[in-house]
C-alpha cells in the first residue's frame, strides 16, 4: 500500500467497499466496450446498419 502512496492508517479509515472498487478498477482501455462503441471502433456507424451487418437470427 505504501508503494501506492496510501498509508496504512489512511487505508484503515476508508470505506472497505469503496476501496475495493478503486483497487479493482480497470483502465479505460481494458474495460469492455458497449455494442455501439465496438461498432464505431471497427468503422461501422451503429445508426445505419445494413441487413448484412445486423446478421440473421436463427
Amino acid at each position: 500500500m505504501i508503494n501506492l502512496h496510501v498509508m496504512p492508517e489512511e487505508y484503515e479509515e476508508q470505506d472497505y467497499f469503496l476501496m475495493m472498487e478503486v483497487m479493482n478498477a480497470k483502465s479505460k482501455e481494458d474495460r469492455p466496450l458497449s455494442r455501439n462503441a465496438f461498432l464505431k471502433e471497427i468503422g461501422i456507424d451503429p445508426d445505419n446498419l445494413t441487413e448484412d451487418q445486423q446478421g440473421k437470427e436463427v
